[in-house]
This record gives structure tokens, sequence and C-alpha cells, in this order.
């Protein structure tokens, strides 16, 4: 039974961390692709602005790791020009 409570906590927390790092990823292609400001993407995700600024840091760290680097450069194409074509943003 200790074995299984410390799997459930461990998976629970492993959960937790993943989506922290999707809402850091998020927070940083907001920022850096489509130009938001660090308070308005802040309040849209219930958090400081510290703390978007801490989450760009951290995916702009782990953009060290090729295979990471690929993935966020991925999503920073596929949003911006998602954004440029419902022309929320404009073409640069």
């Amino acid at each position: 039974m200790l074995m299984l409570a410390s799997d459930r906590v461990q998976m629970r927390r492993d959960r937790r961390r993943a989506n922290c790092h999707v809402r850091q990823i998020a927070m940083y292609v907001c920022h850096v692709a489509l130009g938001i400001s660090l308070s308005d993407i802040g309040q849209a995700f219930g958090r400081d602005r510290t703390t978007v600024s801490h989450a760009c840091g951290v995916v702009e760290d782990r953009r060290d790791d090729p295979a990471f680097d690929d993935f966020v450069s991925a999503l920073e194409r596929i949003s911006t020009s998602v954004f440029i074509q419902s022309g929320a943003i404009a073409h640069e």
C-alpha cells in the first residue's frame, strides 16, 4: 500500500510539473513570438508578470537542447502564422 501511495503522489507531482512546463512554454511563445507584454500574459494566465518573466527565462535556458529548441520554434511559427492570418497581430 505504501508503494501504491508513493507512486500516486509521484504521478500527481509529475503531472503538475508537466502542466507547469506547458504553461511556461505558452507564456514564452505569447511574449516572444506574439509580442504580448508580460503584464498582459500574467493577467491572462492568472499569474504575476514576474512569474511570466521567470517562465520566459526557464524556456530560454532550455532552448540549448536542440530537440526542445526545434519544438519551441515550431510553436512560434504556428502561433505567429495563426495570429497573422486572423489579423490579431501585424505582419512583420
